[in-house]
């Protein structure tokens, strides 16, 4: 477990110090495009959800720490993990940010629950593996509907995908219900791995 805790706080070092030489995010941008209305509306209740539903479950690591921390960082980062991975893909982005990107999803998924946990109990707590197979479903999931959106008022695609990410492309909250339908079956799977295997104390 020593060997894993070293492994997994040296990846995240090298990737801060990839960032800080790498990564310039555009702020204004950033935030225009996070706040859509759309995407408010869908994530502010995930977000209260994720944070305060720990106390209904069987799950003692799941306090408002875990859920607010870990759905803060999901919703803040995974846009940018996810359409980065897919950017140095297609070849479009150098490798670097690749393991930029795979840090800060391993990171936000996983290693801060470890990390907080640790601090909190002393001790590496028994359900890191399970965590760390499940949250990063969810985290990809989160990141590939924070990249929905309408073209030209209808045509559905990835932000990801055109070379001005992340400026925003505007849509209202009540003509986005196609980038809402097409969520569906991400929201699904990532709810099936939050709420589906732990006990509900209801």
């Amino acid at each position: 477990m020593m060997t894993y805790l070293s492994s997994w706080i040296t990846w995240c070092v090298l990737a801060a110090v990839l960032g800080v030489e790498t990564v310039r995010p555009r702020g204004r941008d950033v935030v225009a495009f996070l706040g859509a209305p759309w995407k408010v509306l869908l994530f502010a209740p995930a977000v209260f959800f994720v944070t305060f539903a720990g106390r209904f479950t069987d799950d003692e690591t799941w306090d408002v720490v875990t859920g607010g921390g870990m759905s803060g960082l999901t919703v803040a980062t995974a846009w940018w993990s996810v359409g980065t991975a897919v950017r140095v893909v297609r070849r479009q982005r150098p490798f670097r940010e690749l393991v930029i990107a795979s840090a800060v999803t391993l990171f936000s998924s996983s290693w801060f629950y470890d990390g907080y946990l640790l601090l909190r109990d002393g001790a590496y707590t028994r359900r890191w593996v399970g965590n760390l197979m499940l949250s990063p479903i969810i985290y990809v999931c989160a990141g590939l509907i924070l990249n929905l959106e309408l073209r030209e008022g209808t045509k559905l695609a990835f932000a990801f995908t055109r070379p001005d990410w992340p400026r925003p492309v505007p849509t209202r909250a009540k003509t986005a219900w196609p980038l809402l339908l097409v969520s569906l079956p991400l929201i699904a799977i990532a709810a099936y791995c939050l709420v589906g295997f732990v006990g509900w104390d209801l």
